[in-house]
């Protein structure tokens, strides 16, 4: 029966995937009826504000639904949100048992679904591939338990650790297999965040290429506001979802209200000669509801991130070029091998003639434990 269960949990992740992108605030969910060892319905949670994968699998299987078990990669939801609870459409359905992997780390929802199913008479399984159902929806875990947002820092960098050549040019370090990715990855996230001098060099959009649902918000670190008004993020169709996070001083003034007339939000802090509070930056963001944010650069970034260890994971692109000199990918940073930074749960993968080498943080592990 184990191994029974595992199968269909895996199913129940694949369809939770068919949300990517399009759930946010809420982790991905997929749901599956079985009856006699049957499956006669499937379901997922497709757009946020619609229906939970349970409900949508249940309307499927209609009044073949009753005696049958339930199959979900999430603890079912007792409380009244953008929908009803998930417990009451799964009594008024007739499910006889529901098996599910993991607790959901909301306070409002965590062990009160699977009471409130028990106190209905429903039989209850937990803990079936609990820790493939936590990486599925790892954002949304690390969020909810520690009221930051997942931060995921992203680099490029040739074999020599250079994110860019002596005249600050990156385009391209990597192949077209590995931008794609980086696409797929924005789409799923968010907030893409860069400081002010990738806006000032590149004057990126920071959009997900050919995409008309949800774009993920942009992050800029200017503290002395030296971006330009004229940037792209600052213009285009989704300048309302640009954030500008400044120092708050008298001289940023008159740009503040410049960035403001356009639709652009501005988020100013008071500071030490410019330096920016990130820690209590990622809490407003937090906030605000963006629980999941990319850091694409650049190197003066990463170090702020790097040393206040304030990332939840790290993927780094390793190109097979050489060019000697440049731009480094972190500078300023200065440890013995014995005190060095390190990632846990490390693995890597070929994109193209890329390599793509991601890691997991001591704060990724403080919050959500290690291969749980």
């Amino acid at each position: 029966m184990g191994v029974h269960n595992e199968q269909l949990m895996k199913k129940c992740f694949a369809l939770a995937r068919h949300g990517y992108g399009n759930v946010h605030p809420n982790p991905m969910v997929g749901a599956i009826v079985v009856k006699n060892g049957t499956i006669i319905a499937r379901g997922y949670h497709r757009r946020f504000g619609g229906d939970h994968a349970e409900v949508d699998a249940l309307k499927k299987a209609g009044e073949e639904a009753r005696g049958a078990v339930l199959y979900v990669n999430i603890e079912p939801c007792n409380h009244q949100g953008k929908t009803p609870p998930c417990t009451t459409a799964i009594e008024n359905a007739g499910i006889r048992k529901v098996v599910y992997a993991v607790d959901d780390p909301n306070p409002v929802v965590t062990g009160n679904g699977k009471k409130k199913l028990q106190q209905q008479g429903i039989e209850v399984e937990s803990g079936v591939l609990r820790g493939e159902a936590v990486k599925l929806n790892e954002y949304f875990f690390f969020a909810m338990r520690s009221k930051l947002p997942f931060v995921v820092l992203k680099a490029a960098t040739t074999l020599d650790g250079y994110i860019a050549d002596s005249r600050s040019r990156s385009k391209w370090i990597t192949g077209e297999t590995a931008r794609d990715y980086v696409q797929y990855l924005r789409r799923g996230i968010d907030a893409v965040l860069v400081g002010a001098n990738t806006i000032c060099e590149d004057n990126p959009r920071l959009t997900v290429h050919n995409l008309r649902e949800r774009q993920p918000h942009r992050i800029i670190l200017d503290g002395t506001l030296i971006t330009p008004v004229t940037s792209k993020v600052y213009n285009d169709q989704y300048r309302n979802q640009t954030i500008v996070v400044c120092a708050n001083t008298k001289r940023n003034r008159k740009k503040i209200e410049q960035l403001e007339q356009k639709g652009v939000t501005v988020l100013a802090y008071k500071s030490t000669k410019s330096i920016l509070p990130i820690r209590r930056i990622l809490r407003d963001l937090w906030k605000r509801k963006l629980t999941s944010i990319l850091v694409e650069g650049g190197e003066s970034v990463f170090r702020q991130f790097i040393e206040k260890k304030l990332y939840a994971k790290m993927l780094f692109f390793i190109a097979p070029k050489l060019i000697g000199g440049g731009v480094p990918v972190v500078n300023g940073i200065n440890r013995s091998l014995r005190n060095a930074f390190t990632l846990e749960d490390v693995s890597s993968k070929m994109y193209g003639d890329d390599v793509l080498i991601e890691g997991y943080s001591e704060l990724y592990t403080k919050y959500v434990g290690r291969g749980k």
